[in-house]
C-alpha cells in the first residue's frame, strides 16, 4: 500500500507542477483593472512559482519514498532465508 501512495504523492506532485507551468503559459482572463493589475500581477507571479516549486518538492517526496520502499523491500529479502 505504501508503494501506491507513494506514486500518487509523485502524481499530485507532477500534477502541481503542470498546472504552475499553466499558470504563466496560459491564457490572460483578466481584462484592465487600473492601478490593481499591478497587484493582480504579482500575485499571479507568486502563485506560480509557489506551485511549481510545490509540485517539484511534492514530486521529488514521493520518488524518495518509492526508493527508500524498494531498499527496504530488497534488504526484507535478504533477511528472510536466514
Amino acid at each position: 500500500m505504501s508503494l501506491v501512495n507513494n506514486i500518487i504523492k509523485m502524481l499530485i506532485g507532477i500534477v502541481i507542477l503542470i498546472i504552475g507551468i499553466i499558470w504563466y503559459t496560459g491564457p490572460s482572463i483578466y481584462g484592465y483593472l487600473g492601478y490593481w493589475q499591478n497587484l493582480l500581477d504579482l500575485l499571479k507571479a507568486t502563485i506560480g512559482l509557489v506551485l511549481l516549486f510545490v509540485g517539484l518538492i511534492v514530486a521529488w517526496m514521493g520518488y524518495d519514498d518509492y526508493k527508500m520502499d524498494k531498499e527496504m523491500e530488497k534488504e526484507e529479502k535478504k533477511e528472510e532465508p536466514k
